[in-house]
């Protein structure tokens, strides 16, 4: 492996014990060998789950890839990965979930293709296999690349954590993870990112994203605090669009709030938050076309 470049990829886990060697195990297996498992445990020293968890990486014990770094105290996950950025030595940075998994080419694509663009371009991200207990599984292939940052705060790209690889230098322009976040800390943090740098495309299915709902937001007054929260914290680099560009960020997250409330059978909140959009007609007509795509996904999960 001699001048092949360090890719450390870190794992921040919580509740998670039951998936994590599936995670760890997808990444010693890479085609790339020059990689660095580095473990976070916030589950806080002594609990249960941190207990499972040191069990679990017990296994790997022997095997010099492999960190694990347990937090004293449950943090959250931007602290997580906070911790293991301090640790980690590669020239490139990857971040993985702990109920995902990396397909075995994952990060030689991606290494392939950001080794070879622009100095501008300081990631990559690449297609992933979405997982849904109940439901048929869903492809999603990359889409845009280049300057991306107004389609990813619109929410035309699914872009998450999992997903990509980073240089370095990268993470030296942007610091940390910000750790006042409970939900959508994967959103900000690549925001700051994106509007710094360029972002390539590897057309490669590289990842499979279990869904399981554990850190979702459970109530649809929990869901808007956190995206209020994130839209709050964006506002400097939402502001650097012109006025329609902004109406039009603002409009697919106050939508999304709206949303939720209809799930839950909150009418008149999601007309509320609707009302806030320029178009309330058409955003509380989606709700209902919302439902209807979700009913057909369950019918046709059944039937295969």
């Amino acid at each position: 492996m001699s001048g092949m470049s360090l890719v450390s990829v870190i794992i921040p886990t919580h509740s998670g014990s039951e998936n994590i060697c599936r995670a760890v195990d997808s990444i010693l297996a890479q085609t790339y060998e020059n990689v660095e498992a580095i473990v976070v445990d916030d589950n806080g020293r002594g609990t249960e789950e941190q207990l499972k968890t040191q069990k679990e990486i017990e296994k790997y014990k022997d095997e010099p890839k492999v960190k694990y770094i347990m937090h004293e105290v449950n943090k959250n996950g931007s602290a997580a990965r906070n911790t293991g950025i301090r640790a980690s030595q590669g020239d490139y940075i990857a971040f993985l979930d702990d109920d995902d998994a990396f397909h075995p080419d994952n990060i030689e694509k991606h290494l392939a293709l950001l080794t070879k663009l622009p100095e501008d371009y300081g990631l990559t991200y690449c297609g992933f296999i979405n997982i849904i207990p109940g439901m048929k599984d869903e492809i999603i292939h990359p889409s845009q690349e280049g300057d991306v940052l107004f389609d990813f705060l619109v929410r035309k790209m699914r872009v998450g954590t999992s997903l990509i690889l980073m240089k370095r230098e990268v993470i030296d322009y942007v610091k940390e993870w910000d750790e006042s976040f409970r939900r959508h800390q994967d959103w900000e943090f690549l925001a700051r990112v994106l509007q710094r740098y360029k972002m390539g495309r590897v057309d490669n299915v590289g990842i499979s994203k279990y869904i399981t709902g554990r850190h979702n937001a459970k109530q649809p007054d929990v869901f808007m605090k956190n995206r209020i929260h994130f839209l709050e914290k964006m506002k400097p680099i939402i502001e650097q669009f012109e006025k329609k560009k902004q109406k039009k960020i603002y409009d697919v997250h106050y939508s999304h709030i709206g949303l939720e409330y209809f799930k839950a059978k909150k009418i008149l909140k999601s007309i509320q938050w609707a009302l806030k959009t320029s178009n309330p007609f058409g955003v509380f007509l989606g709700y209902f076309v919302s439902g209807l795509n979700y009913l057909k996904k369950r019918v046709k999960s059944v039937i295969k």
